[in-house]
């Protein structure tokens, strides 16, 4: 069990709060259950699903540099359970903490964006963490299984995490 509450910034992602709300329910009610705090980004924009950067890079990078700042501006993880907004934002903020390194100026155009916007720039200070590696990192397997309340076992299910998850990169 973690010694302290667990707390996120939360991107339910768009498709959650729509066509499968049973998701951002589940979510919700999952957190409460394992006590964990969850701060919903409740300004925060659709990642783009990786259709963004079929017309531009730059507007996939400046849309979920947004998100990732409005994390940055709670000082907490943005945390996910969405595999292909945590592939596409993760995605993201490698580039851009590669961009802080290799080229300052594309960063500075994605945060010129931002102000423009009023928004805070994006400062490459926190993580894009899918809820899954959540429960297994922070919250842990052991105290996961102590809050079984009714066991599974036997039960032939298919689970569907996402292809993001199983990619081997740096930013997942």
């Amino acid at each position: 069990m973690p010694t302290s509450t667990l707390r996120y910034a939360y991107f339910p992602g768009c498709v959650a709060q729509g066509a499968c709300r049973e998701l951002y329910q589940s979510t919700a009610l999952l957190a409460a259950t394992l006590g964990i705090e969850l701060i919903e980004l409740k300004r925060a924009a659709c990642c783009g699903s990786g259709t963004f950067k079929e017309d531009s890079q730059l507007l996939e990078d400046t849309v979920n540099a947004r998100n990732i700042a409005l994390a940055e501006e709670l000082n907490l993880p943005l945390l996910t359970h969405c595999s292909t907004c945590q592939g596409v934002i993760g995605h993201v903020d490698e580039r851009l903490k590669a961009a802080q390194r290799d080229d300052p100026a594309y960063l500075e155009r994605v945060n010129g964006f931002l102000n423009n916007e009023g928004c805070s720039p994006y400062r490459g200070s926190t993580e894009v963490r899918h809820l899954l590696w959540a429960l297994v990192g922070d919250y842990g397997l052991e105290a996961l299984a102590a809050k079984v309340q009714r066991s599974l076992a036997g039960l032939n299910c298919a689970a569907f995490y996402g292809c993001y998850l199983l990619r081997a990169q740096d930013s997942i």
